[in-house]
């Protein structure tokens, strides 16, 4: 929709470094009608180049060899696919719109980006040819997310993706051809290489179906006398493959370790009934869950944890199930939606939730990511990584960062009615702000019913649900049964990052035994 050479100046063709610093600080010069090359500082090309390093295809296979390889195929798996599929579309006025407003929003987010490059220029170094460590490009990447979280919510931004959304889901919708070969382009691929993904458990672990809930349980038996039972509920932009990365970084194991009987929920795919789920069909499932587990373990009742989504659903399932958790712990979970500085919540705003499920059935997990990194793309592209860089030269490492992306980059798809009813109850209407009670597919929710003693855990630099939506959630439920734990790093630092597993998750054990002894 764009005339040739004007799509191009925002969209990425090539990996070298040089690539990068062009695309990013080249942006057209306001007022003037011509581009305006401007030249970022030293320090600020050493962050583009570290971005570019880390996930360009030519780095990583220069770097990572074989694992590199596969690495860069499962990155690209989707995207090459995505733009064929849309190639492949009809020429009509429908489509024309849509990529005229997408070619504008790609105008405003390319111009921001130039911006936000040169306004950090002032950021002193020890040297100016001295590439600024992980630190410091941690820091330079918050900055600019911070600037773009603010630029995201400007009147002119958000009136131009909302329009840019709409064009798009006119055109999917006009055209269901299109939208068949997107849906099938953004399925999951599958795993990088076997060798990639050895159980990385040195304990026995069990597996058993849960019946009647066409879900899976992955039982991790603690160390020694295990001091406590623990349910892990994944949402549906992580799936389980993220509690268990590898040795190294597998919260199951770490909490294992720490004497904890872990039990991993997988919620498994179950084809066109999945989208028709609502959400007290996922509660009812994790019912069967809990239940499974106590059978299995002499009747003690299990705690529940859940990150992001999953922390919700196991919060809505402690409301309308009292009493047949022994704990909560939620990780990253939201509870206010309307924040400011909440960026994902206010693309699922922008772009209408409830249209995308008409549309598009079952949410595609890879477009579920791609509206994570909407939110805070320098963190997610980048600074998603600088918890997990160390040793990059080492096989291990290689692999952690291969599951790791995968990961977060290709979760399972979000069952369309699941979706719809908590975008109506919180991404639309904020139904738990100031503690009160949301309704959902006609059942009630009131978190000052709470009586499963909770522990909820945030993340103090997490750009995708920050500290802002999560924080309120024990002064909404009551001091007496709930308590807030910070933890420093982002969104996914707090079960992958190394500090997590030396602090974060062998404190969560130590919590748990003690309501355990205590009940």
């Amino acid at each position: 929709g764009a005339p040739r050479g004007e799509s191009d100046r925002y969209a990425g063709h090539g990996n070298g470094t040089d690539d990068v610093r062009r695309r990013v600080v080249s942006v057209p010069n306001r007022g003037s009608g011509h581009r305006a090359p401007a030249r970022a500082a030293p320090h600020v090309q050493a962050l583009l180049a570290a971005v570019d390093r880390t996930v360009g295809d030519a780095h990583v296979r220069e770097r990572l060899g074989d694992v590199g390889e596969a690495f860069s195929a499962a990155l690209g798996s989707w995207i090459d696919p995505l733009a064929e599929a849309t190639r492949g579309s009809e020429s009509t006025a429908h489509s024309r719109a849509a990529a005229r407003a997408m070619a504008e929003l790609a105008r405003l987010a390319g111009a921001f980006a130039g911006e936000a490059v040169r306004s950090i220029a002032h950021l002193q170094t020890e040297a100016a040819d001295t590439v600024p460590g992980r630190r410091r490009h941690a820091e330079m990447a918050g900055r600019i997310d911070d600037s773009f979280r603010e630029f995201s919510s400007s009147p002119e931004f958000d009136r131009t993706r909302r329009s840019a959304a709409a064009a798009i889901l006119d055109w999917l919708e006009h055209d269901r051809a299109t939208t068949a070969r997107i849906a099938r382009v953004l399925e999951p691929p599958a795993e990088l290489a076997p060798e990639l993904f050895d159980d990385p458990m040195p304990t026995a672990r069990t597996e058993l179906g849960v019946r009647g809930a066409n879900a899976a349980l992955t039982a991790y038996p603690g160390a020694g006398e295990a001091r406590a039972s623990l349910l892990m509920v994944p949402g549906f932009t992580t799936g389980p493959r993220m509690f268990d990365l590898d040795p190294q970084r597998s919260a199951v194991r770490t909490l294992a370790e720490n004497g904890v009987d872990i039990w991993l929920l997988d919620w498994r795919r179950c084809g066109e009934a999945n989208r028709h789920r609502i959400v007290a069909s996922q509660l009812e499932r994790i019912d069967r869950a809990v239940d499974a587990v106590r059978e299995a373990a002499n009747d003690r009742r299990p705690a529940l944890a859940g990150h992001f989504h999953g922390g919700l659903l196991a919060l809505l399932y402690c409301l309308r199930h009292p009493g047949k958790a022994g704990a909560l712990i939620t990780l990253s979970t939201p509870v206010r939606f309307a924040s400011s500085d909440d960026g994902f919540a206010g693309w699922l705003r922008a772009i209408d939730g409830e249209r995308m499920v008409d549309v598009l059935g079952d949410i595609p997990g890879p477009l579920v990511a791609a509206l994570v990194a909407a939110s805070s793309p320098m963190r997610w592209c980048g600074g998603g990584f600088l918890e997990l860089l160390s040793g990059l030269d080492s096989a291990d490492a290689a692999r952690r960062i291969a599951r790791f992306e995968q990961a977060r980059r290709f979760p399972p798809a979000f069952p369309g009615e699941t979706f719809r009813g908590l975008y109506r109850a919180f991404y639309r209407d904020d139904s738990f702000a100031a503690g009160a009670s949301a309704v959902i597919d006609g059942q009630r929710y009131e978190l000052s019913r709470l009586e499963t003693p909770l522990l909820n855990v945030f993340a103090r630099d997490d750009r995708i649900v920050p500290p802002s939506a999560s924080a309120p959630l024990p002064e909404w439920v009551g001091a007496d049964i709930g308590s807030n734990r910070e933890h420093p790093g982002g969104h996914y630092e707090l079960v992958t990052g190394h500090r997590a597993h030396t602090e974060l998750l062998p404190g969560i054990a130590a919590w748990l035994a003690e309501r355990t002894r205590r009940s």
